[in-house]
């Protein structure tokens, strides 16, 4: 599955949900505090909109929340801290999916240097502000 991220501009930066999902919990290490994901335009699904980031439903990241998320992936990325904290997300990520019976074969398994050309484009991408995830 993917995640693609959209400004209403049209840009776009599309990346594996784990990937996504490494990026979201590497932020929250490195002290992002989520705001909430903004309900996709109609929504009117089970319940009340939760906020998600982990879906993609059309719903909107704020331009505070985008650029916050930003700060921090950046002070990750330039941390000394980086290779032991994305390792252990990782790790983390993956040992949470095997305890909900989800295999992951070894050939699948994310490594650390799998990131580094997501980050830059990344980053830019989220200092620009707010951005839809579709």
């Amino acid at each position: 599955m993917a995640i693609h991220l959209r400004k209403q501009s049209g840009k776009t930066i599309n990346l594996s949900t784990r990937h996504w999902t490494v990026m979201l919990t590497l932020a929250e290490t490195f002290g992002w505090s989520p705001a909430g994901t903004i309900a996709p335009v109609g929504w009117n699904g089970p319940g009340e909109w939760e906020g998600a980031y982990d879906t993609n439903d059309g719903q909107l990241v704020s331009d505070d929340d985008a650029k916050s998320l930003a700060r921090h992936l950046h002070g990750a990325a330039v941390s000394d801290q980086l290779p032991i904290a994305l390792t252990d997300v990782i790790n983390y990520i993956e040992n949470a999916a095997e305890a909900r019976g989800t295999a992951i074969i070894d050939v699948m398994r994310m490594k650390p240097d799998e990131f580094s050309d997501i980050f830059s484009p990344l980053l830019m991408f989220l200092y620009e502000g707010s951005f839809y995830i579709d």
